[in-house]
């Protein structure tokens, strides 16, 4: 009897190629379903990692806004003269500096329902290791004329390149006027500063009297104020680069000055407002934004508002496709859409016309402004 060998015949090669397929397939299918799953959550985790990260960088800056920034050396100023050279040192432009503000943060409203940006403001870098508390004094002797040497009971604490800020008693006739003005010369044996105009914060005396500057009385009070490099105080901005869909953050530290460095990426909106209590309190009874008075605020406004309330939006990076070509995206809605906050409005239609396809996160919170409220403005 004579032994044989069978092979496979090409055709059950075919079936076993064509069943392999078909289970190669199946399993591509789980895989890229698992994957896809697998990229939403992660997704989502994510956004709610960038979400908090950001939150914590704001939160941080504003809560200590407002540090060194020597309450009582302008707690009476309802107005202040101010002047610019036009150097970068204290922020360009010729005469009256722009936007010159004491308050601890600033909100600029995003334009047309835009994201906002949020502004803490200090009278030096508190991270720097030149930082230096104001040193506060009086003056010994009026000064006859805006110009004049500043004569104090004590200059102490005060350096060349300081700002001083002057304010006027509130038993004076100008009860409320304040003066900011540069050292440039400090002489401890005699008690005396000038501020002649080498520096760049210091209008002429001809300039000062067509300004008409504040001729202060003695007693007044005055600060000496350790300035970054580019400004009169240092601030650290934050705000929503839409292009990148990041949250980017800036500041004027002079050499090390850092300009839309990117916090977190996948932030997409910011909204804020200020808290605001009546004059003399500490119980905020009304939240606004940062429009009509409330774009500029006076002195007397800057003294009520004890803190302000952020919402955030994050958005996972994950692109969720519409189940065919027919359907839109329905990983977000309008109706989710519009319960990402209990106050906050977050204009859908400036955004990409697929940001239905995302899955988004929201924050929000209230920070007080702790340097304000202790300080008991």
């Amino acid at each position: 009897m004579r032994n044989s060998q069978k092979g496979f015949t090409l055709v059950e090669i075919m079936v076993a190629l064509v069943i392999g397929l078909i289970a190669m397939v199946v399993v591509m299918q789980v895989f890229n379903l698992s994957e896809t799953r697998k990229r939403s959550t992660t997704g989502g985790s994510d956004a709610q990692a960038n979400g908090a990260v950001s939150f914590f960088m704001i939160e941080r800056d504003v809560k200590m806004a407002g540090w060194g920034l020597d309450t009582g050396a302008y707690r009476n100023c309802t107005n202040i003269k101010s002047y610019c050279n036009g150097s970068a040192s204290c922020g360009g432009g010729t005469g009256t500096i722009a936007g010159l503000s004491f308050a601890s943060v600033q909100i600029t409203d995003g334009a047309s329902g835009g994201p906002d940006t949020v502004t803490a403001q200090f009278f030096s870098n508190p991270a720097s290791e030149t930082y230096r508390v104001p040193a506060v004094s009086v003056l010994k002797s009026p000064l006859t004329m805006p110009a004049d040497d500043i004569t104090a009971t004590s200059v102490a604490g005060c350096a060349v390149g300081d700002l001083i800020l002057l304010q006027e008693p509130t038993s004076s006739p100008n009860a409320g006027q304040c003066s900011l003005v540069q050292a440039t010369t400090v002489t401890p044996a005699t008690l005396k500063i000038q501020h002649d105009t080498t520096g760049p914060f210091n209008p002429s005396a001809a300039e000062q009297l067509a300004g008409n500057w504040t001729k202060h009385v003695a007693n007044a009070s005055m600060a000496c104020i350790k300035k970054p490099v580019d400004g009169p105080f240092f601030k650290r901005t934050y705000a929503i680069d839409t292009a990148q869909r990041a949250l980017t953050r800036s500041d004027n530290s002079g050499a090390t000055v850092q300009t839309n460095e990117v916090v977190t990426p996948e932030i997409v909106d910011m909204q804020a407002q200020y808290g605001i209590a009546p004059a003399n309190s500490q119980v905020i009874n009304q939240w606004v934004d940062a429009t009509t008075t409330w774009v500029s605020p006076s002195m007397v406004d800057i003294k009520r508002i004890k803190a302000v309330r952020i919402a955030l939006l994050a958005r996972s990076a994950q692109y969720e496709k519409p189940v065919n070509s027919t359907t839109a995206c329905v990983s977000t809605t309008d109706a989710m859409a519009a319960k990402w906050s209990t106050w906050a409005t977050f204009k859908t239609s400036a955004y990409p016309a697929d940001w239905h396809c995302y899955q988004y996160k929201s924050f929000e919170t209230v920070i007080p402004l702790r340097n304000v409220i202790w300080s008991n403005l």
